[in-house]
């Protein structure tokens, strides 16, 4: 395929300066691949980086770590280390493994020692420097765990990809949802809906979608999507709704993908006994919350990540719904209106309410 010498990056020097800056394209002789972008989705996790409210704080920084694109050029060893030919087709994780330490050696490498991430731990200053998909070309590491995506598959959906991977992980692995089960779902985001059709798939039987009255957008889509019922939690007892909802019993598994400790109070509040949380939505802060019931009646409350090994599962649900992943991202913005993108998804003048999740293309 061919390439560029140069390219140019959408790069965070500082919270809240998000400007353009321009890459040498990088030789990947001695290991790697480049990978020609063709989509990249905000992600919440870039949104508080941006506003300074995450634990993470790497300047300068290229954004996007959920990203599609086309492989523009490879070293034969890392194309054939990771499965993949030069213009494949391909979502690559965001978790790059070392494959060395503790946690990659027992399968749990988004917890690797290194913590690498794409777009969100390398700075742009440690060459190659193109460690995020905000621009035309991405670097990738030979470490890299990459998926193929056929072409029929949207790119709004592809750069989903990992997105369904986390609901994956939430739903299947982590929460260990069986058939005819209830679930309830706290948070409509684009996290909360990848879950809803992930949790659709697995064949819950109440599958309940919660959110504010703000969020009504988001929980009729996740209706679309197969939530059987909807609630407003700002709106009378949602407890006493749920409740009457899974027929007293209450859901046997509940996911938390609101960052928000009532949320998570909800989730202790509504959940049946012997049942799980599955906590992937991060606080930031320091959280209360009531432990005698989690005691009680014997509740496990689950800390959850992003994917590992979820995203081959993730991959035949992906296509399976491919337009329902895809109506996730409501809007689609030039890269180099990034924030733009972000500055409308945030409290101000800009906001604008119908955005659900933003995607960003290099032409």
């Amino acid at each position: 395929m061919a390439r560029s010498d140069s390219a140019t990056s959408m790069v965070l020097s500082d919270v809240g300066e998000l400007r353009p800056r321009e890459f040498d394209v990088p030789d990947v002789d001695d290991g790697g691949m480049l990978l020609d972008v063709e989509m990249t989705s905000v992600c919440g996790t870039d949104i508080g980086i941006y506003t300074g409210e995450s634990y993470h704080n790497t300047f300068p920084l290229v954004f996007g770590h959920e990203v599609v694109g086309c492989i523009a050029d490879g070293d034969p060893e890392t194309l054939n280390r990771v499965g993949v030919e030069v213009g494949d087709r391909i979502i690559p994780e965001p978790y790059i493994p070392c494959y060395e330490c503790h946690y990659c050696q027992t399968g749990n490498y988004h917890m690797c020692d290194e913590g690498r991430c794409y777009g969100v731990t390398i700075s742009a200053d440690v060459p190659p420097h193109l460690w995020g998909g905000y621009g035309e070309y991405m670097y990738l590491d030979p470490n890299t765990r990459a998926h193929p995506v056929p072409d029929g598959v949207p790119a709004e959906a592809a750069c989903l990809g990992t997105v369904v991977g986390n609901g994956v992980r939430w739903i299947l692995t982590k929460g260990d949802v069986d058939p005819q089960e209830d679930i309830v779902i706290v948070g409509p985001g684009a996290q909360g809906l990848a879950s809803v059709i992930v949790a659709d798939e697995a064949g819950a039987d109440r599958l309940v979608l919660a959110g504010l009255s703000s969020d009504d957008q988001r929980l009729r889509l996740g209706e679309s999507f197969g939530a059987t019922d909807v609630i407003h939690v700002d709106e009378g007892d949602p407890v006493e709704e749920i409740a009457t909802l899974t027929d007293g019993d209450g859901p046997e598994v509940v996911v938390v993908t609101a960052p928000s400790s009532k949320a998570l109070q909800l989730a202790v509040d509504v959940v049946a006994p012997l049942g799980k949380i599955v906590l992937p939505g991060i606080m930031g802060t320091e959280t209360e919350l009531d432990t005698d019931r989690l005691v009680h009646d014997e509740i496990q409350l689950l800390g959850g990540r992003g994917q590992a090994h979820n995203v081959e599962r993730a991959m035949a649900i992906l296509e399976r719904r491919a337009d329902d992943v895809a109506a996730i991202n409501t809007h689609t913005f030039p890269v180099w209106e990034a924030e733009t993108a972000i500055e409308r998804q945030l409290p101000g003048d800009e906001f604008d309410h119908e955005i659900i999740h933003a995607a960003l293309h290099p032409e």
